[in-house]
């Protein structure tokens, strides 16, 4: 992908722009026709050659692989295309179908540079959101930058994208009109959640008056290692695993059944819940988790108590 300035610093003509095996994105933004294309590209081009560009918002969001809700994950859709975001201080170009601009100066702090592309930090990223997500959009993509990697499935990261301190450092320096709405998410981020569908799941619980669940401690009973599961409550054995599209395996289904079967012979109850326990603000998982622990002996009023 590249910028029609860019053709011509190279001596491309005219003529050759209006080839077939090219295309032009509007904006004076052309591609070849026989390759993928990928929103970061697009960013790249532009921040490549706009001096003082930087990708922001929804498409900061996607280039750092924020657990976005499905109507924000896709930049290319179909035929459907949305508007990338940038910003940028001095000479903003104007709003078109594919390109939304602001104008901000941003400390270099907030900029992360990597090779051509400037984009904002994560954090930075995240408060930007405030305006564009709802609250417990808000909380997920808290919980995924404060939650301490998994060195089997993220190998070379050791630290989390951000601390709890850093998030709330930003939050009371941000001034925006999002600002009060990034504040109530701060208070609902924890660490511990491994998915958006544990951080949805941890917040109805919370909002149903259920006792808050511990995520992801490792549980040990009788020397036994019971392993970490998604949610929590150790005071009435009750444990939740969230099966997500990586259990359909033959190989992991088997090690969920096996953790299962440990878990019962140690006393503990496992519930598993699935995608359509998420639907209605996940109505109907809370409903099978408050009548689990009602089993395990859990009684609301001993709870409010």
């Amino acid at each position: 992908m590249f910028t029609i300035a860019e053709a011509k610093k190279a001596g491309v003509s005219i003529d050759r722009l209006r080839s077939k095996d090219l295309r032009r994105l509007g904006y004076g933004i052309y591609a070849r026709d026989d390759v993928d294309l990928t929103e970061a590209d697009l960013l790249t081009a532009l921040t490549r050659s706009v001096p003082g560009a930087v990708a922001r918002g929804l498409s900061a969001a996607r280039y750092w692989e924020f657990p976005l809700p499905a109507s924000s994950q896709e930049w290319l859709d179909g035929p459907k295309v949305t508007p990338v975001q940038l910003t940028g201080n001095g000479v903003v170009h104007r709003d078109t179908s594919i390109l939304l601009w602001t104008r901000q100066r941003l400390p270099d702090s907030d900029i992360d540079t990597i090779s051509d592309l400037r984009v904002t930090g994560r954090i930075r990223t995240w408060l930007d959101l405030a305006r564009e997500l709802s609250l417990d959009d808000l909380v997920a993509i808290g919980d995924h930058l404060v939650r301490i990697p998994r060195p089997w499935a993220e190998a070379g990261r050791t630290a989390p994208h951000a601390t709890p301190a850093q998030l709330t450092a930003a939050v009371h320096e941000f001034r925006s009109p999002g600002g009060p709405r990034l504040r109530e998410a701060l208070d609902l981020v924890r660490v511990g959640s491994d998915s958006p569908a544990e951080t949805a799941l941890r917040l109805a619980t919370m909002r149903a008056g259920l006792p808050a669940p511990v995520l992801n401690v490792r549980i040990r009973e009788n020397g036994v290692d019971l392993g970490e599961p998604d949610l929590a409550w150790p005071d009435w054995r009750l444990c939740v695993e969230h099966e997500g599209p990586s259990h359909l395996t033959k190989k992991q289904q088997d090690k969920d059944i096996r953790r299962r079967e440990s878990r019962e012979e140690q006393g503990w109850v496992e519930l598993q819940t699935v995608a359509a326990d998420l639907r209605h603000q996940c109505r109907r998982g809370v409903r099978r988790i408050a009548e689990a622990l009602r089993r395990q002996g859990w009684r609301p009023e001993a709870s409010a108590a």
